[in-house]
């Protein structure tokens, strides 16, 4: 069986995201240039994918593993989709979310920390809830806006979501599959699906989706600051 590198709800995004190559943690890129912090949703191995080329030997073209991700298109104010192989993706934690310098490394190892330990909420009714993604979204730091100083868009905030409610909840009756022959797995999805409610302004309206539980936490650290530790006296 082929190794699959993430499971459902992992944070992951395209591996040329500009935070892995930014040493000092400081994105100088456009703001529209920089890729979402994706969540995975489905698990797919595909075992008779054609994985190189015809055209050039030796020249891989597929993987073995594909994900369905997903992440929140803050434009159209709603969860997008999209199948990526596994060769090109990486973890969150290999992006650099502060500063280098004052105590930037401290903070940086905190926030991951602390986003590995986000519980999966509960369900309940009405309850205010965070895609995962919330803080690390916003704790990009830029070392220059990269818009036109007359430009109406000056926000650097990217790929940034709002806070939701829970409204609804199903079990997922598209379930994981196997083969039919070998038993082997070919998908994995979540379980369990929560309804979650959001106002859309830019279609003047209120949304709702199910989306997988392990998309969403109460954990109120998502929305506070991080503080780095006092410097020690010698």
């Amino acid at each position: 069986m082929p190794t699959i590198k993430f499971k459902i709800g992992d944070i992951v995004t395209l591996k040329s995201h500009p935070m892995a190559f930014q040493p000092k943690g400081e994105i100088d890129s456009f703001v529209s240039h920089i890729p979402p912090l994706m969540c995975i949703k489905e698990i797919h191995i595909e075992r008779k994918k054609e994985m190189y080329s015809k055209e050039m030997e030796g020249s891989q073209i597929a993987d073995n593993v594909k994900y369905l991700c997903t992440y929140f298109n803050q434009h159209r104010l709603i969860f997008e989709d999209k199948y990526v192989y596994q060769e090109l993706l990486l973890s969150f934690e290999e992006l650099l979310f502060h500063k280098a310098k004052d105590n930037g490394s401290e903070l940086h190892q905190k926030l991951i920390d602390e986003t590995l330990d986000y519980n999966i909420c509960n369900y309940q009714y009405g309850k205010r809830i965070f895609f995962k993604t919330y803080k690390l979204e916003k704790r990009k730091t830029f070392k220059s806006a990269g818009i036109s100083a007359v430009s109406s868009n000056k926000s650097l905030m990217t790929h940034t979501s709002p806070a939701f409610l829970l409204s609804g909840f199903m079990r997922n009756d598209k379930g994981n599959q196997y083969d039919g022959k070998s038993g082997k797995l070919i998908r994995q999805c979540s379980k369990d699906l929560y309804k979650v409610i959001w106002y859309n302004s830019y279609q003047e309206k209120y949304s709702e989706e199910f989306m997988p539980s392990e998309f969403f936490t109460d954990d109120s650290r998502i929305y506070r600051s991080l503080v780095s530790s006092p410097p020690v006296d010698n």
